[in-house]
């Protein structure tokens, strides 16, 4: 079993899906759901021979949360199709529009940056919770922010190439595919230090980890980075080799053959 997270809703995310997402008067059905599908988790994972996670991050959440010990081959990054070019005249977010990615603390930030420019890259489900976070950061999204849905790799592949760097703010996140994307892109990153960021970023070589997250610390480190963003590009381009597709089959074909 590859996994990238048990379910972060009923695990780690447990509370805050609760508190964030769920209206009062269902969060009584909304516990016995949660009870019984962590019965299942913990019931059937007993019947995988072998597990591999994404992460340390996602090790951690497997051993705690489901008894089992994992091997961790970070995710496929085809580094390859990726490129640089000097900087363009915006940042870059790539994520689900759901709350604990917490593209708000994005919006917020520029909202304060009046002469920079953010482009939010991000999908959203239908159900009502996702539409009404959606609905929010549009409701607060100034006129230097952009928030487009649904590109093709091609044109994703070209917002990396142009951008200044990435913005990512997600809590916990299990891995974070797009901070290796930005980085096969020779662009810095700037994220909240914690979770699978602290597993990509190196902090003040390849971008800037945030510690304890707010708008105005991701401010600070905007006006940081944007700088001199061209600085991180070899460290980037290097540090993104570490998760080449190459290196996960070859990974992968060695726990297959255990």
């Amino acid at each position: 079993w590859y996994v990238h997270s048990p379910i972060r809703e009923i695990w780690d995310l447990y509370k805050y899906t609760r508190e964030n997402n769920v209206p009062l008067p269902l969060r009584p059905i909304f516990d016995i759901w949660v009870h019984y599908n962590r019965y299942l988790n913990k019931k059937y994972v007993q019947e995988v021979d072998k597990i591999v996670c994404n992460s340390r991050n996602t090790q951690k959440r497997v051993k705690k949360y489901l008894n089992r010990k994992a091997v961790v081959i970070n995710p496929p990054i085809e580094t390859s199709k990726f490129y640089y070019k000097k900087t363009g005249g915006y940042w870059l977010s790539v994520n689900r529009l759901i709350s604990h990615k917490r593209v708000d603390l994005q919006i917020k930030a520029f909202s304060k940056l009046p002469n920079e420019k953010l482009i939010i890259v991000g999908s959203y489900e239908k159900s009502r919770h996702f539409r009404a976070y959606t609905n929010y950061i549009k409701s607060i999204k100034p006129k230097n922010v952009e928030i487009l849905s649904w590109l093709g790799s091609n044109k994703l592949v070209d917002l990396y190439t142009n951008c200044k760097g990435l913005i990512t703010t997600a809590k916990n996140e299990d891995f974070g595919m797009n901070v290796c994307e930005a980085m096969a892109s020779g662009k810095p990153v700037i994220a909240s230090n914690e979770g699978g960021y602290k597993e990509t970023v190196l902090d003040g070589v390849t971008g800037k980890l945030i510690d304890d997250i707010n708008e105005d610390k991701l401010v600070e480190a905007i006006k940081e980075i944007g700088k001199n963003p061209e600085k991180y590009k070899n460290a980037c381009l290097k540090q993104a080799k570490k998760f080449d597709t190459k290196i996960f089959i070859k990974k992968i074909k060695e726990q297959i053959g255990r």
